[in-house]
């Protein structure tokens, strides 16, 4: 049987006037691929001009702005892209990264095989453009990463808890093919987050579709280190929590207001242990308390920043267990006393 496999390989554009003709090019070399659309994000350097000339080279480029030529960001761009793909499936290439040669070969086949397959993901190499690029990433928490992937096979069906738990690896938007039906069911990027959409992005997708597995040790994309990244720029410990807490919150959310019980359960499992784990308290500005209160206050101080999780009982449990262990913590020094 032959089995014919379009691609719309959505771009976003901001920034990248040195690289998005690489992009495009290597997208361009896929045979699956039936579109190149390039969403020019208001970018201050020469890259409207670029994907202008780009799309009147290549019939199969195009070139979208938002509404009002503003920048917008990376989520309302790939949404725009998204909205106006036309082909069967939708591929994601960030404008300074490229594919490698038979980027879609592996997912094609995946999807001959299991026709109920609503999306594939792959492994995403690196490459550092400069020395500062290079400096960067290995200050930053990503030091040792070389291969955006998972590290074994998971079914489709646990995928949502392996991402929420962490420690199993990553799925890079690169890397992920989907069928653009998938996208019909509320799974446009949240355009409120400005770090970490891609994320929360995935997780949703995975937490109501069946994403497999394609090449998970051999990249099929590269990503490109460079001193303009955002995702290696220096940040605090205690930005870094914050904005990783903003992204699960922003699962947890999207879970609860569609009535994912269980990967709501999960989402905010995982909120409740970073924040007990790891949540930037001031406790340095505070007087001495035990590791129990500490738990404690920590946990409660999460209704501060999101007061709607007061209303899931889950939380409330997890909290008055930890202010229980926390007065027990207290009896027993004052005992000992």
């Amino acid at each position: 049987m032959v089995f014919y496999m379009q691609v719309s390989v959505v771009v976003p554009v901001w920034n990248a006037v040195d690289y998005v003709r690489e992009a495009v090019g290597s997208a361009l070399a896929q045979p699956e691929t039936d579109e190149v659309i390039l969403v020019e994000d208001g970018s201050p350097d020469n890259s409207l001009e670029v994907c202008s000339q780009l799309a009147s080279e290549y019939p199969k480029v195009r070139l979208l702005r938002h509404w009002d030529g503003k920048n917008h960001g990376a989520s309302a761009s790939r949404n725009l892209g998204m909205a106006n793909a036309t082909a069967d499936y939708i591929a994601f290439l960030d404008a300074d990264d490229w594919y490698l040669p038979g980027r879609f070969a592996e997912a094609k086949r995946a999807f001959m095989a299991d026709t109920e397959c609503d999306g594939v993901y792959e492994a995403v190499g690196i490459h550092f453009e400069d020395e500062r690029g290079r400096e960067r990433w290995l200050a930053s928490p990503m030091a040792e990463l070389r291969v955006t992937s998972l590290k074994r096979t998971v079914p489709p069906d646990e995928l949502f808890r392996v991402l929420s738990m962490g420690g199993s690896g990553h799925v890079h938007l690169d890397g992920l093919v989907l069928k653009r039906p998938v996208l019909d069911r509320r799974l446009m990027m949240n355009e409120a987050l400005r770090s970490g959409e891609d994320t929360d992005f995935v997780l949703r997708v995975a937490a109501v579709s069946r994403l497999r597995p394609g090449r998970l040790t051999e990249p099929v994309a590269v990503r490109r280190v460079h001193e303009g990244n955002r995702i290696s720029a220096p940040q605090s410990a205690a930005r870094l929590y914050r904005s990783k807490t903003k992204t699960r919150m922003a699962v947890y959310r999207w879970c609860r207001d569609n009535g994912l019980e269980e990967q709501r359960h999960l989402a905010l499992a995982r909120v409740l242990w970073e924040c007990a784990e790891k949540e930037p308290w001031g406790i340095k500005q505070k007087p001495r308390l035990s590791e129990a209160a500490t738990t404690a206050a920590r946990l409660a101080s999460l209704a501060w920043k999101y007061p709607d999780v007061v209303l899931d009982g889950t939380y409330r449990h997890k909290v008055l267990r930890a202010i229980r262990g926390a007065a027990r913590s207290a009896r027993s020094v004052i005992k000992a006393r």
